[in-house]
């Protein structure tokens, strides 16, 4: 994988290993509170300690871009337990762990953020802006439709696409209530996005015994700079803007 420039700098940390993905695994054949309820004390330390690790290295690298940053783990990791109040899917738990890390956590819907989930079937890290606001995405949308050529420009950067190489995606509205936005979704269509993100899948291998995990994440975040400039300047605006 290439890799930006960054300082190096040695933060002990349990890494996460087989163990990991050993106990998800098994968690998909006993998905049951019984079978996890007895092995809590693995899921503590094959799961929860080395992902609790790994977030917290992730936050510190994350405040040396943007010091604006003070979450901690609990801010940014979901939980294992899913919440099935409203859910046809009675499953109690996930089958992986996932934390997103910005200014707010895994509540942002504002700011720029890098995601990262490892379980049994989904290994991924993304950036963006996943769920903006009712705000933010009218501001998002205003921009655009004032500087599509700029937008272009940014989800084409070679170093982002050079991380992600499928560029700014998200679900999209087929139609919007603005005559003018509708117009500039003919010459561009990202303005119909109701989300900004961008993924890549990885291998178990990529992320077992990997001590240079953090920093791999971290650069993904990096690489999004002129994206991620974007959303900070529209963060900080007032809502009622337009440009």
């Amino acid at each position: 994988m290439d890799q930006l420039r960054l300082v190096s700098r040695k933060i002990p940390r349990k890494m996460i290993t087989q163990a990991y993905y050993d106990f998800f695994d098994a968690l998909k054949e006993n998905m049951n509170r019984d079978w996890f309820k007895a092995r809590k004390a693995e899921f503590e330390t094959a799961v929860k300690e080395p992902f609790e690790q790994l977030v917290e290295e992730v936050i510190s690298r994350m405040r040396e871009i943007d010091p604006e940053i003070r979450i901690g783990y609990k801010e940014a990791a979901f939980r294992i337990y899913r919440d099935t109040r409203f859910s046809k899917d009675k499953s109690p738990y996930k089958l992986w762990m996932g934390a997103a890390v910005s200014r707010i956590g895994r509540k942002n819907r504002q700011f720029p953020e890098i995601y990262f989930q490892f379980g049994s079937e989904a290994n991924f890290i993304g950036a963006g802006l996943y769920c903006p606001s009712k705000e933010m995405l009218r501001k998002i949308r205003s921009y655009i439709a004032a500087n599509p050529d700029e937008i272009e420009a940014i989800n084409n950067d070679p170093l982002m696409r050079r991380y992600f190489p499928e560029g700014l995606q998200g679900e999209r509205n087929k139609r919007l209530p603005d005559k003018e936005w509708m117009q500039i979704a003919r010459q561009q269509p990202l303005i119909l996005n109701k989300q900004f993100y961008t993924y890549k899948t990885l291998e178990r291998k990529d992320v077992i015994d990997n001590p240079d995990l953090a920093v791999q994440i971290v650069e993904h975040f990096r690489s999004m700079e002129k994206f991620n400039k974007l959303l900070y300047s529209l963060g900080n605006m007032p809502d009622d803007i337009d440009f």
